[in-house]
């Protein structure tokens, strides 16, 4: 899997999935929202909310569809804490799939304040969408028309 901002989907494909993770009692409460560039302005196009609870696990689905979504950037913030004592450091990862198969996905370890003290750690990034080039398409006659 690419360690990009960019996400490879196939455009004649399912829904997209959203997926964000945290393990070692890390608690996440996100805020997920898809731009689009329009004349030169970014426009908030959805918005999602995620929060892992108890299972560590929190999700959504992408309401717009993969062919509308080209160029598309899905940006997040997420706030996180520790509810287990003594626990500073969790992984938390934020997945992207589509018909089953892991579009993209992102890993970070980070050291997180305890929830009981009533502190947060802040942080976010974003990735864009990308239309797939079908499989159907064949290159070999491209080299025949250069000259």
């Amino acid at each position: 899997m690419p360690k990009s901002n960019y996400c490879l989907i196939d455009p004649d494909g399912g829904s997209l999935a959203v997926k964000i993770t945290a393990n070692n009692g890390i608690r996440t409460g996100s805020i997920f929202v898809l731009w689009e560039i329009k004349n030169g302005t970014w426009e908030k196009q959805e918005k999602f909310q995620a929060v892992t609870g108890d299972d560590g696990i929190g999700h959504f689905l992408i309401n717009k569809t993969p062919d509308s979504l080209e160029n598309k950037s899905l940006a997040w913030s997420i706030n996180t804490c520790s509810s287990i004592a003594n626990v500073t450091r969790g992984e938390i990862s934020i997945s992207i799939t589509q018909d089953s198969i892991e579009r993209w996905k992102k890993e970070s370890s980070r050291l997180v304040p305890k929830c009981e003290d009533g502190k947060q750690l802040q942080f976010g990034n974003h990735v864009i969408f990308k239309h797939m080039i079908s499989e159907n398409i064949s290159t070999s006659e491209l080299w025949k028309d250069t000259e």
